[in-house]
Parts: C-alpha cells; structure tokens; sequence
C-alpha cells in the first residue's frame, strides 16, 4: 500500500494539534474547545481549507474529541469558519453561524447554559499555536519533566 506523504504529514500536524488542544481542555476543567479558523491557518500555515483536508482534520482529531462540529460561513457554504471540539455532545442550539455574536459573548452563553467550553486564547498559553512552540511542550511533558 502507497502512502501519500502530504497525507502523512497532515496527520502529523492534526495528531500534535488535537494533543495539544487536549490537554488545554482538561487543564482548564472543560469538556471543549471552540477553535477558530484564524488558529487554525497560523497552526497548518494555510489559508484556504479544501474540502479534502477539512475531512482529513475532522478525521483526525476525532480519537481525541468524539463530537466535532465544524462551523461554515454562511455566505460562502464552503468556507470552514471554527471548529466546535468537545468530547461530550453539544446540543445544536449552540452551534451558531451568525456572524453578529461575538465568540466571546457566544461561549459566555454556553458557559452560563451548562456548556464547558472555552476559546483557545482563554485558556492556552501557546498563542498563536505553532508546532515549534507545542512539539517541545508535549515531550517535556510526555517524558515527566515538566507539569501541565
């Protein structure tokens, strides 16, 4: 079997991000992470999102977050706009795709509605994310000579 090495790649990048976003979640106590599309074009250095790779990333992150729900513009259809990654289900109504509603004051709402869910900058000490800065902080990590 011929692995495409692009693919492999992108797993990589997919597989240290969601780590990554992971630990961030469980450190802050929440179940979730609403990640917005400008973290994710700084992290995989893109900026449009074919069809193909935002399947390979909903894929991907799916072993760490179980219920992924992916936000659209709604005036381009195609146009992933954030990602809801959350490892319990989120009911529907929070998943907003007006452009009107601060995140800020959207994740306040699901906060104060039972919903732990947080903005990656809220709760990360890595922003903008880069692999350089998250690869080192997850081997520190992993071999115990740092704490989370």
């Amino acid at each position: 079997m011929v692995t495409d090495p692009y693919r492999d790649h992108c797993k990589r990048q997919h597989r240290i991000l969601a780590h990554h976003l992971c630990l961030e979640a469980w450190r802050a106590g929440d179940d979730g992470i609403l990640l917005e599309r400008h973290h994710l074009e700084e992290f995989l250095k893109i900026e449009r999102f074919k069809s193909s790779r935002v399947q390979w990333l909903l894929e991907d992150l799916e072993p760490w977050f179980k219920y992924i729900y992916p936000v659209y513009s709604e005036s381009a259809l195609e146009s992933l706009q954030a990602l809801y990654l959350s490892r319990v289900p989120i009911d529907e109504k929070f998943i907003i795709k007006n452009d009107d509603v601060s995140v800020e004051d959207l994740v306040g709402w699901m906060r104060n509605n039972g919903v732990r869910i947080s903005l990656l900058y809220s709760i990360s000490t890595l922003v903008p994310l880069t692999e350089e800065q998250i690869v080192p902080r997850l081997a520190l990590l992993a071999t115990g000579l740092a704490e989370p």
